[in-house]
């Protein structure tokens, strides 16, 4: 039969796993994936350009197509990272 811990081994080792920070993986996995979408972002600078230039405007469509592709990139290896 498997060993039982007593409760106060079990308290401590519940505590030391709340002590150990968390580290977000996300925001380096997009900055990564970012890369492999020149295109979008490309467009998407283009298009910040001409509504700084104008003053009017938006770049809500470029913004999105830049996102799916980033996040096309991330979602195979977000879950990668996790325990």
């Amino acid at each position: 039969p498997p060993k039982r811990r007593s409760k106060s081994t079990q308290r401590n080792s519940q505590s030391n796993m709340s002590e150990e920070e968390v580290v977000d993986h996300l925001p380096q996995l997009k900055a990564s994936c970012a890369k492999h979408c020149p295109a979008q972002k490309k467009e998407y600078d283009a298009c910040v350009n001409r509504i700084t230039k104008l003053g009017e405007g938006d770049c809500e469509a470029w913004y999105f197509d830049l996102l799916h592709c980033v996040d096309h990139c991330v979602a195979p290896q977000a879950f990668k990272k996790l325990k």
